[in-house]
């Protein structure tokens, strides 16, 4: 079984999005499993003399995109910092893996969130209100957008991390094209995207996009094993975590479990869930953490069935048409499900709309 390498997880004094509770954050990540084409890919422009000055990280959400950009950060500052060495001046070979030690500076700087040549944008918490904001807002990305008024700390390169894309708005999304359009020298940017179709057509032709593919059941495995994770037989944790490392840590623990069982029988009983099906799945989206964790678990299983609901409708009468129903439908409940989570409003509420609207997409397709 490979080995997995990482620091020790050090939350700090406000919540991350992108933080799962005792488990290493993507910066803390050492090594990256089952991506090894997009790490060639990457090696591949860089020792050419080419590499790009953006790169859209294109994947399922836990396929390692992010754990991707803190390597790739890590390696560019060290790579940096060699070039810029006298002893650079002698031919050294060309670089085989992204891999930088634990003990070297551009780790322990990132690990701490004080490289001075990084910004990172994403959704940050808010200590005012007690949850995360909605998006990242333009005064967030011209603020990470300064690094590159400044010269380079170290004398080598700048990046800019952006997790998640998604979460960019329409100004936000703006003012960063103006910049991916005049890139300044040795600056490179992360741009992780889950759903890469909603990122500003002119973003994504700025950038290159590497693909990132769902992780086979023995890296999985291997990464729960690594995390003091139980790990469950091979098809339950293909099928349960769809590839996702972020997927396979939810399912594993108590609550989540009881959540996706719930959310499978209702939508199996689509068009007509009994009442208490419906309560099985509504009660545990209350309020706190937990609500907005079984919301991110129902949204998971919507997901699901409606990606079923879109293969089934291949070989109906006029699919296209079917099929758009299908993905009108979660781009709305994906819509809705943010203003829900951003603005504090009734999850329960929200799930049974959603349920209705379900039972309506299913007794069309029946007819």
């Amino acid at each position: 079984m490979e080995r997995v390498e990482f620091l020790p997880p050090e939350p700090g004094e406000w919540p991350e999005i992108d933080r799962i509770a005792d488990i290493p954050h993507p910066r803390e990540m050492l090594s990256l499993l089952g991506q090894a084409a997009a790490e060639r890919q990457f090696l591949q422009g860089y020792t050419s003399g080419k590499l790009h000055h953006a790169f859209l990280l294109a994947g399922a959400e836990g396929t390692g995109k992010a754990t991707f950009a803190y390597r790739a950060a890590r390696f560019l500052f060290e790579e940096g910092t060699r070039e810029s060495a006298a002893d650079a001046l002698f031919e050294a070979p060309p670089p085989e893996s992204l891999g930088v030690g634990a003990s070297a500076r551009a780790t322990q700087l990132i690990a701490r969130e004080s490289h001075p040549d990084l910004a990172v944008l994403k959704r940050r918490y808010d200590s005012k209100v007690k949850r995360f904001r909605a998006e990242i807002n333009v005064e967030e990305t011209r603020d990470a957008l300064q690094l590159l008024t400044k010269t380079a700390a170290f004398g080598g390169w700048r990046v800019v991390i952006i997790d998640a894309a998604d979460d960019l708005n329409i100004s936000s999304a703006n003012a960063l094209l103006k910049t991916l359009e005049e890139p300044p020298a040795k600056t490179v940017f992360f741009l992780v995207a889950h759903q890469p179709g909603r990122l500003l057509p002119t973003i994504r032709s700025r950038c290159q996009r590497i693909d990132f593919e769902p992780l086979s059941a023995e890296d999985l495995a291997t990464l729960l094993n690594a995390f003091g994770r139980p790990v469950p037989d091979s098809s339950a944790l293909e099928i349960g975590s769809e590839g996702s490392i972020r997927r396979a840590l939810r399912k594993g623990s108590g609550g989540a479990a009881r959540m996706t069982l719930a959310v499978e029988r209702v939508l199996a009983s689509l068009p007509r869930p009994s009442a208490k099906e419906i309560e099985a799945v509504t009660e545990p989206l209350r309020g706190g953490a937990d609500g907005l964790e079984a919301l991110s678990d129902l949204m998971d299983e919507i997901e699901r069935f409606l990606a079923c609901e879109a293969r089934a409708r291949l070989s109906r009468p006029h699919p296209n048409a079917a099929m758009a129903d299908v993905a009108e439908l979660w781009s709305k409940l994906q819509d809705e499900a943010r203003k829900v989570e951003a603005l504090n409003l009734d999850r329960r509420a929200f799930a049974m709309r959603a349920l209705d609207e379900l039972s309506v997409l299913v007794s069309g397709a029946e007819r």
